[in-house]
């Protein structure tokens, strides 16, 4: 679908070229030292005496058919030269200010008529409209005027239930009208604005060839410092999803800028899901160490669904929190029984592990849990009494741990009945259920890791040196706050 395009216009847009066969720009009245300005070569050669920028583009409307050949577009040139075939609409917007306005002299009002003069000679398939701004005593240095200007002005350009690209040239007039426009245009129609920016090559102006372009820029380059603000909000909620819904934009715009984060990105959503297992593939995108050798470990997981429930917490969903910090601890007490003894466990699919009475060998203690005159003599559900006294035979310092008596003793059955119960908990609740003597969150968060620590034999210090997670958290927040979006030129 063609596109429609939408340019202010502004004094050093067009160029006219005088009998010498060169082409100077008819705004441009800058002198360069010594060097007369291009303006006042135009009027030499015209033998003008015409002081403003209104007055010569009027003059030369007013003489059109004898310098029509001699006038070219010098800003949007190149890019109507290379992409004519793919607009079906242009807007110029020239200002046309009351008699009273002293910047009048430099309005482009006839500057527009003389380029869509050009658009029907050069490009006849193109619709050309020419948008008077002031006429109304508009102030186009208003910022404020400028936006309600815009927010009417856009109904009448764009159909807004039409998905045509918009494309936006606005490096012509003031930069309030030109910031406004963006602004605005971008809240109204989003992803469908692209953006061109030019530079201009004066050695390469003086002989008739206009100015490189660069784009389309999709307008997300232009919300960055916006959207960076509210990614990392999310980020501080840990709201994975969220920022990969407010990012993706810019991460198809530049995949390269952004390096790793989008797979970070999708790392930290897989957590969020429990997916540890697709989180880890994705983690090991980091050049950290960690990823690498402790994704080999039957017990990193545990640390993840811990660190999960203090993640929990903070977002304030209590019930959650619970059942993670729960789920962490007793999922171990599994993975380490199989790791341990994997001659004596049986895994069994979406059920308990069972413990097989071949386990009485090493440890003669736990003859008690098998009963010889059921069903299943040989074997034993491994939860609860069974897995408790497996542990404790195996890792005698969690028989006189406090930190397990309270797993054992009131976490356990707190967790069953808030289960089954209806309604939320508070985080008083959430610490009573693993101690009445956990009283804030840094004491619940040492009783887990205490646990974790006692079966895995490891060394951390918190949970969150613990969690591979953490690092990648920190990483995307990095890579969020150090990202630039490649600037047009």
């Amino acid at each position: 679908m063609n596109a429609t395009l939408i340019a202010t216009i502004g004094t050093r847009d067009l160029m006219f070229q005088v009998q010498s066969g060169q082409w100077y720009n008819i705004g441009d009245d800058q002198m360069r030292g010594d060097i007369i300005g291009e303006q006042a070569e135009v009027l030499a050669d015209l033998g003008q005496d015409l002081l403003t920028y209104r007055a010569l583009t009027q003059y030369l409307v007013e003489h059109l058919e004898k310098y029509r050949s001699r006038i070219r577009p010098v800003i949007t040139g190149k890019l109507l030269q290379d992409r004519a075939q793919e607009i079906d609409r242009v807007y110029l917007i020239g200002t046309d200010q009351p008699e009273t306005v002293r910047e009048r002299n430099k309005d482009t009002i006839y500057g527009c008529q003389l380029l869509q003069d050009w658009f029907v000679q050069q490009h006849p398939h193109i619709q050309v409209s020419v948008v008077p701004l002031g006429q109304d005593g508009t102030n186009p240095s208003d910022f404020e005027t400028m936006f309600r200007w815009w927010q009417r002005t856009w109904p009448t350009l764009v159909d807004e239930t039409s998905t045509t690209p918009i494309w936006l040239c606005i490096k012509g007039g003031v930069g309030q009208t030109s910031e406004s426009g963006r602004i605005s245009g971008l809240s109204r129609y989003g992803d469908r604005i692209q953006f061109f920016e030019f530079e201009q090559r004066r050695d390469q102006n003086i002989q008739g060839i206009p100015s490189d372009y660069r784009g389309p820029f999709s307008g997300t380059v232009y919300l960055w410092d916006r959207t960076r603000q509210q990614a990392l909000k999310l980020w501080e909620r840990y709201d994975y999803a969220g920022i990969e819904d407010i990012l993706n934009p810019y991460f198809q715009q530049d995949p390269k800028g952004f390096s790793t984060l989008p797979t970070w990105v999708k790392a930290g959503i897989a957590w969020n899901q429990g997916q540890f297992d697709t989180f880890l593939g994705l983690a090991k995108a980091s050049p950290s160490a960690a990823a690498q050798q402790r994704g080999g470990k039957y017990w990193w997981v545990a640390y993840e669904q811990a660190q999960l429930a203090v993640v929990r917490l903070r977002q304030q969903n209590t019930t959650e929190a619970m059942l993670a910090s729960f789920r962490a601890i007793e999922g171990l007490l599994w993975l380490w029984a199989q790791e341990t003894f994997p001659k004596h466990v049986i895994t069994q699919l979406d059920q308990y592990p069972l413990l097989n009475q071949s386990i009485t060998k090493q440890y003669p203690q736990l003859k008690s849990l098998f009963n010889p005159n059921s069903n299943f003599p040989n074997t034993v559900l491994l939860q609860g009494k069974a897995l408790r006294s497996l542990l404790e035979a195996a890792i005698p310092a969690t028989a006189t741990s406090p930190d397990f008596k309270e797993f054992w003793d009131t976490a356990r059955t707190k967790r069953n009945t808030y289960s089954h119960r209806l309604g939320g908990l508070t985080e008083k609740e959430v610490f009573n259920a693993w101690g009445g003597d956990i009283k804030q969150q840094s004491q619940w968060e040492k009783r887990l890791l205490n646990c974790l620590n006692m079966i895995t034999d490891q060394p951390f210090k918190t949970l969150e040196k613990a969690s591979l997670f953490c690092t990648i958290h920190q990483q995307v927040q990095t890579a969020i706050k150090d990202y630039s979006p490649p600037t047009p030129m």
